[in-house]
């Protein structure tokens, strides 16, 4: 293994397992010793998780892109008079799961706008058709913000909605909605969207409900490396409390066709600073998750190196990074399992509460 020099105090630490401090963070996350910082990282990944590098096959259902929101930073969202605004049905929705799980297609991933005229009814409907049509299918679907918006409208608590959409087939949460937790870059990029405090405060509640979830941080925008800690401290001491959070999911902002189109992309530099410190401080989150869709593909194969045991999913039908701007090409399931065996790592197909696809044992659709 690399000579660790610069960070020798904190690699004592992490050899120990003594939990790293804000401190340690800011200095980890400010430096350009890549070489320390990867092999600090992929220590802490292999000895978690071996030579394993998880995947999902799955479906990405973005189920209506008009939104009530604003947020600078997106490029997804229209409103409803918007020529190339769009609700799907149902019976599609669940047309779309159906061919997909014929297809190899394990677990099916929903979110969307706040849509003002959808009501609680059409979710569960959708999570029920899907579950009936498809039961072996995971369903990971609604944001926290997604979550605080329908329990707004419909008068009733966030508890209530979580229970109802969980009896209708709801597996798991995902992560989006974070954005970047500071105060005062959330003034700056997303001001209208649900405060920090109330989207920790849903995830506790996700995760007292009996459903795990996942965390994700907007990155390379406004935000500056200290309030990148600052996040990922809020997530850890979240998570020392509910004990919920799967896989942390940090998303290099992608400017194009978004308010904030002048800002430039993030380096590499910056993606592996932010993927090291993510699995050297989060040290109560079982998974690093580097979506494939928002960096270069040349950096994946470095990723797995920098602390990343989990590459996502294949997700097909995804709109909102390709919105913003994306030009990752996407993987069929070959292409991503040649992909983690060229790193020389073993692919392991799971949803996302991680758990092994099994598929002589399984069966998508009834």
């Amino acid at each position: 293994m690399q000579t660790i020099r610069e960070f020798a105090d904190i690699f004592e630490k992490v050899k120990a397992g003594v939990r790293l401090s804000e401190a340690d963070g800011r200095r980890l996350i400010t430096s350009k010793n890549l070489v320390e910082l990867g092999a600090m990282a992929d220590f802490v990944k292999k000895k978690r998780h071996g030579r394993n590098a998880y995947f999902t096959h799955s479906l990405n259902v973005n189920h209506t892109n008009i939104c009530v929101l604003a947020c600078k930073f997106c490029a997804f969202a229209k409103t409803k008079k918007d020529a190339d605004a769009y609700a799907l049905t149902v019976d599609e929705i669940e047309r779309r799961v159906r061919v997909a799980a014929e297809h190899g297609v394990w677990e099916v991933h929903i979110v969307g706008g706040l849509h003002a005229d959808l009501k609680l009814s059409y979710y569960e409907e959708m999570l029920t058709r899907i579950k009936k049509s498809c039961p072996g299918v995971l369903i990971q679907a609604f944001t926290a913000v997604e979550l605080d918006f329908y329990a707004r409208l419909e008068k009733i608590s966030v508890e209530e909605v979580i229970g109802r959409l969980k009896n209708a087939g709801l597996g798991g949460v995902p992560g989006g909605g974070a954005e970047i937790f500071s105060e005062r870059a959330r003034e700056l990029i997303c001001a209208p969207k649900i405060s920090a405090r109330r989207w920790l405060d849903i995830h506790k509640k996700v995760h007292e409900a009996g459903l795990h979830s996942n965390a994700t941080m907007l990155y390379g925008h406004v935000e500056t490396p200290e309030e990148r800690v600052d996040h990922m401290m809020r997530l850890r001491r979240t998570q020392d409390e509910s004990g919920g959070f799967l896989a942390f999911v940090p998303l290099a902002f992608q400017p194009d066709h978004t308010e904030l189109s002048h800002l430039a992309r993030t380096s590499g530099v910056t993606d592996l600073q932010v993927l090291a410190t993510a699995r050297l401080l989060l040290d109560n989150f079982p998974h690093i998750r580097q979506l494939w869709n928002y960096v270069d593909e040349k950096l994946i194969h470095v990723a797995l190196e920098f602390g990343v045991d989990d590459l996502g999913g294949t997700n097909f039908d995804e709109t909102i990074a390709k919105a913003a701007g994306s030009e990752a090409k996407g993987f069929t399931y070959d292409e991503l399992v040649t992909l983690i065996r060229a790193c020389r790592l073993e692919p392991v197909e799971v949803n996302s509460t991680y758990t092994a696809i099994q598929k002589e044992c399984l069966v998508a659709c009834a």
